[in-house]
């Protein structure tokens, strides 16, 4: 159906309401920059989308597909929008048209146990923007009413830029994972982060800045493992395939050969999981961050775990307040989302954004031009 132009006019109307370019997936390596409908046909509110980043879970879905993805959907959901209505949420609060804000992602059932108990990234029938629902891969994206009722829509502070603001959802994520690990003894023990991308980047700032304590990170990337150290890592130790052993050894030579008290797994290898029981000491924490390959098993020494009062934990997206404290940490200079944006892309350059963040060139990727 050819339709009028998508846009926003000089005054702030949305104008072309019935259709929007956006990139549709629709299978393994399809993906196309098309018209596609727009959100406000299903009478919706929606947010005109300033700036999406690439994840690395968009990522695998745009090379392998996923279980819970059916094409053809728009992907994206580390997103900075801007309302086009006001919209109340929450606790009365206004978002007023123009405003940015960031949104989160997971869409509950609002019916379960765990949503009844506010945890709305444990629920048993959630859909995700940007994964069953379409994303921010495109000019607008719909708000769905669960989101509304829960808070999800977070105004974004006036001294972080649209693509820094579209990092305040892994942020958000991060937070989760180390409150998750937390209360932290004072002070701290040893943190060891096993990843040197962004989402181990930000766990770094967190750590340090956060939490207090000293911070290795175990990397493979020369100009990430360098971004680690002029962020202020203590340590940053260089992991190769043969070599376990050597960088456990070097891990816990940082540690006063005790053993970490937090370790991250901030990347999808299966390797980090077993270098993390070898550096990880007694009462301490191991955090499975990042998604592996569909079926891994992984197997330890009962009797470790047992006596050394280990604990293993895994950790998934957030909830609506982890957003919420993104924001302020962000304003407040305590995480620098500015560090973290390396290349910005066109909604035309998808295919180009995607293949940045798989190589592994420079850090986030976002796409800010539609």
């Amino acid at each position: 159906m050819q339709a009028s132009d998508t846009g926003s006019s000089s005054n702030g109307d949305i104008v072309g309401k019935e259709d929007m370019q956006a990139a549709v997936f629709y299978g393994p390596n399809s993906i196309s920059v098309e018209r596609a409908p727009s959100p406000f046909l299903q009478g919706r509110p929606a947010l005109e989308v300033k700036s999406c980043a690439v994840c690395g879970y968009d990522v695998r879905v745009f090379r392998n597909g996923h279980r819970k993805v059916s094409p053809p959907v728009i992907l994206g959901h580390e997103i900075c929008g801007q309302a086009t209505e006001n919209i109340d949420v929450r606790g009365g609060v206004r978002i007023r048209k123009g405003s940015r804000v960031a949104l989160y992602p997971i869409v509950p059932c609002l019916a379960c146990q765990y949503c009844h108990a506010g945890q709305y990234n444990m629920c048993t029938d959630l859909q995700e923007i940007g994964s069953t629902l379409d994303g921010g891969f495109a000019q607008y994206v719909g708000v769905p009413e669960q989101t509304i009722k829960i808070g999800g829509l977070v105004q974004v502070p006036d001294g972080l830029s649209d693509e820094e603001a579209s990092l305040l959802e892994p942020l958000a994520c991060c937070l989760n994972g180390i409150y998750q690990m937390g209360p932290f003894a004072a002070p701290a023990r040893p943190a060891v982060i096993i990843g040197d991308g962004p989402v181990g980047l930000l766990h770094l700032q967190l750590f340090k800045n956060l939490v207090g304590a000293r911070t290795a990170v175990v990397g493979r990337v020369q100009s990430r493992m360098h971004k680690a150290r002029s962020m202020g890592a203590d340590a940053v130790l260089e992991y190769g395939d043969d070599d376990d052993d050597v960088v456990a050894a070097a891990v816990l030579d940082f540690t006063g050969k005790t053993g970490a008290g937090s370790v991250v797994i901030a990347v999808g290898s299966p390797a980090a999981f077993d270098l993390a029981v070898k550096v990880a000491g007694k009462n301490s924490k191991i955090s499975l961050f990042a998604g592996m390959p569909g079926a891994q098993r992984f197997s330890f020494d009962a009797n470790w775990l047992h006596y050394n009062q280990v604990s293993v934990m895994g950790a998934f997206s957030s909830v609506p307040g982890r957003l919420e404290e993104a924001a302020r940490l962000a304003k407040e200079g305590i995480v620098d989302l500015s560090q973290i944006v390396t290349h910005r892309y066109s909604l035309a350059e998808v295919e180009k954004a995607i293949h940045t963040a798989e190589t592994y060139s420079g850090l986030r990727a976002v796409i800010n031009k539609f």
